[in-house]
């Protein structure tokens, strides 16, 4: 495998968003329609289908500053929007839906979804979930997958951040994030092995190809992996989250982590060691978001996420890997004891239900339409 050379810390995102219809709250088969709409226009090859036709995927250009990425991404959601209400349609935010049930999804049109209906029978339906991907361009593959190990170590960190599916099939999950289970249940899916250099990451690969349940790198699930056709190193643990400031604000602080590791600032001691460790870690992150009991591999010890993220932003304020994103930065620092998604999610419910969560009975139409109503508001709105 070659790997596509690109500008050092570059950043973009894929933002896979909720179709639902907004007068019931569901989730509603129509990716193709919008699809169909948005690819008629000039910004059309940023918008894409997933497995199911309850999914939209927004794919940004290339950036060199969180706020120009800001600002595209904006843009496109509004123009999805605009297009959605067109069509009696509404999007949304957040990792998964209340009232997911995979036998309810539709599969989309295409030949990749049909290959993975294929391969993988239900399962594609059931992960009718929606995630955040990160890329950071890197200078070539050697350094890319040094930068991808020190990502795939801080994890359960990324994933406590972005938190936001706590409900599933009419019920609370009791976790923080389900979504990132999810992943688990593939043979290729869940964290990257620690990756010796270039040659190991090839042979690798080559083992899943030679089972057939992988033919290229974009069927291995891993956590973080490099993209080689790309030049980056790819993050793909965070629930979307409800608003796209914050998509943007963890995309810039994913990127400082990869420059912080890119300039040797951020390495791990003994990179092989605490593998169990950082198992039940990402475990204890989907449960708990940021107040999970985590462990930091670099400090070897283990502590509260937030306190895990305060002093990493504390590192990154002093030592300016992407001095260009100081804003997005700042606010995502600063919102460290803000709401965390997960905990607005249920809020909003019960709220709105009259005290209850969910348990597991279909809840009522007017509380499920109200609550997705809110969550649709969430998107371009600033939290």
């Amino acid at each position: 495998m070659q790997f596509s050379v690109s500008d050092p810390l570059t950043v973009g995102l894929e933002l896979e968003l909720q179709v639902v219809d907004p007068i019931t709250g569901q989730l509603s088969p129509s990716g193709q329609t919008l699809w169909e709409q948005l690819d008629t226009t000039p910004q059309g090859k940023q918008y894409a289908l997933e497995a199911t036709q309850s999914t939209i995927e927004l794919n940004s250009s290339v950036h060199r500053d969180a706020e120009s990425l800001r600002e595209e991404v904006h843009a496109r959601v509004a123009q999805l929007q605009d297009v959605a209400w067109a069509q009696g349609l509404a999007v949304r935010g957040g990792g998964t839906h209340v009232a997911q049930f995979w036998n309810e999804r539709v599969l989309s049109p295409t030949p990749r979804a049909q290959v993975l209906d294929q391969r993988f029978g239900f399962l594609p339906k059931r992960f009718s979930t929606y995630g955040m991907h990160v890329h950071v361009g890197m200078p070539d593959g050697e350094t890319a997958l040094r930068v991808a190990n020190v990502l795939q170590a801080h994890t359960p960190l990324l994933i406590a951040l972005a938190a936001a599916s706590p409900f599933l099939q009419h019920g609370d999950s009791g976790f923080a994030s389900c979504r990132a289970l999810e992943p688990l249940v593939y043979p290729h899916g869940g964290p990257m092995p620690y990756l010796l250099d270039w040659a190991h990451f090839e042979s690798l690969a080559e083992e899943f190809y030679a089972t057939g349940i992988a033919e290229s790198l974009k069927d291995i699930y891993w956590d973080v992996r490099p993209k080689p056709e790309f030049g980056t190193v790819e993050v793909r643990v965070f629930d979307t989250p409800l608003t796209v400031d914050k998509a943007v604000n963890l995309a810039a602080w994913t990127r400082a982590l990869a420059g912080l590791a890119l300039h040797g600032q951020l390495h791990l001691p003994q990179p092989r060691r605490y593998v169990t460790e950082g198992k039940v870690s990402r475990f204890l992150a989907c449960r708990d978001g940021l107040k999970a009991r985590v462990f930091d591999p670099v400090r070897g010890q283990w502590l509260i996420a937030r306190d895990w993220a305060r002093m990493l932003s504390t590192q990154i304020a002093a030592q300016q890997p992407t001095p260009m994103d100081q804003a997005a930065l700042q606010t995502l620092a600063g919102s460290l004891d803000a709401e965390e998604d997960h905990a607005r999610m249920r809020a909003l419910w019960c709220r709105l239900s009259g005290g209850g969560l969910p348990e597991g009975s279909a809840p009522s139409g007017e509380t499920l339409a109200a609550y997705s109503a809110a969550l649709c508001g969430d998107l371009l709105g600033a939290r």
